[in-house]
């Protein structure tokens, strides 16, 4: 495949790999060919995203290279701040306070800096268990926290390869459902879905018909929203169901904290919207393009959270609320703590911990583009922090 520089959708140049990430992207590359002519010429786009960012060994997640921060490819929430582990920690003390089991299953750990930070403030959490697909990152992870955390904190920690048994306490899933694989639709009068060829030289979009998962979901869609119109494109995400399926497996009395960027229904679908929200970031760059350098960026759309809210209910939880991230910072003591730390010190810091503020909570940032929903199983615990007017659907 040629490791052309590509452009972002705002028509800059997007760097070129180097060596080592062109023979490790090539190598992937051989790997989604064979599953194409495996697959008769075309596999559907949820196959190849997730070979792209999960294969063992070649995909993103499980690559060498930096994903998370200044030298990754994106920054998330604990990598601006340690201000939103600390508001994550105020919120599972109210639950502990509340009678929840004193332990954390973090899925999708990421750097590992936000379990960092929520351990810093939680001296009576029993355990802290990390659910994480890759191996690299699993390393990572313990390299960093034990170089920053007390041995009496790092011990609390426990790595996992797959769900636990009966666990009790608070399931947090930070920027995970954004990564999840999802089929591609495209409306010619009928529904089609868009699926990945290869013609010898790079891969290539190819329609096929959609099965009848696919065929209902969207149709189930549009009976509800209104029809949408021809030459509309958008993703469809069959994950949440088996994910929270298993979840409730596993789990006897928990609450489940969602945090990520996302829409509900009648926005992620709205007829506007008719490019979808696949996006797609490489070195800081984000652009549209999933077909480019495989194995070398991330891969993310957008949540639809009512699809999510209907799945966790259908699998036997309880909808606590949904609000935006900004309005859970703010209940869960964002402003109090950021006054008392730049009370604490110079103007640099003073200048840095309001830029945190800003980009955690403004509408422009983070702050209403992410929103929290909270999920309940076998358990009842006051949220005030999730309460809004108004309710799902």
């Amino acid at each position: 495949m040629d490791f052309r520089c590509d452009s972002d959708s705002q028509g800059q140049e997007l760097p070129a790999p180097d060596a080592a990430a062109i023979a490790h992207s090539s190598r992937l590359i051989e790997t989604i060919v064979a599953r194409i002519e495996q697959r008769g010429g075309v596999i559907g786009f949820d196959e190849y995203m997730r070979m792209a960012l999960y294969q063992p060994g070649l995909g993103y997640y499980s690559g060498p290279a930096p994903k998370f921060g200044s030298q990754g490819d994106f920054i998330t929430a604990p990598e601006i701040s340690p201000l939103f582990g600390y508001c994550l920690a105020q919120q599972a003390t109210a639950l502990f306070d509340q009678g929840c089991a004193r332990s954390i299953l973090e899925f999708g750990a990421g750097s590992g800096k936000l379990c960092a930070h929520v351990l810093s403030h939680l001296s009576m959490l029993e355990r802290y268990f990390i659910l994480d697909l890759s191996a690299e990152l699993m390393q990572r992870q313990r390299d960093y926290l034990q170089s920053r955390l007390s041995a009496e904190l790092f011990h609390k920690i426990e790595w996992l390869d797959s769900l636990p048994e009966d666990f009790d306490g608070i399931v947090i899933a930070n920027e995970v459902l954004d990564a999840m694989p999802v089929q591609l639709l495209r409306k010619q009068v009928e529904w089609f879905e868009l699926g990945v060829g290869f013609d010898g030289e790079g891969f290539h979009w190819q329609e096929f018909d959609p099965g009848d998962s696919a065929r209902d979901a969207i149709r189930s869609i549009e009976e509800r929203l209104g029809e949408l119109p021809n030459n509309y494109c958008s993703e469809l995400n069959l994950n949440y169901a088996p994910w929270l399926r298993a979840l409730a497996q596993s789990c006897q009395r928990v609450v489940i904290l969602i945090i990520d960027y996302g829409y509900e229904q009648h926005d992620y679908y709205h007829p506007s919207r008719s490019q979808g929200t696949l996006t797609c970031h490489y070195q800081h760059r984000v652009h549209s393009d999933p077909l480019i350098y495989p194995g070398l960026q991330d891969i993310t759309a957008f949540v639809d959270f009512d699809a999510c809210a209907d799945a966790a209910e259908a699998n036997g939880f309880e909808l606590t609320g949904m609000v935006t991230q900004a309005q859970f910072l703010f209940a869960n003591g964002l402003l109090e703590e950021a006054q008392r730390r730049a009370a604490e010190g110079d103007s640099i810091a003073q200048l840095a911990i309001s830029q945190q503020v800003r980009m955690l909570s403004l509408p422009q940032e983070m702050g209403e583009k992410f929103k929290v929903l909270a999920l309940q199983k076998n358990i009842e615990l006051e949220m005030p922090a999730l309460r809004r007017e108004g309710s799902h659907g």
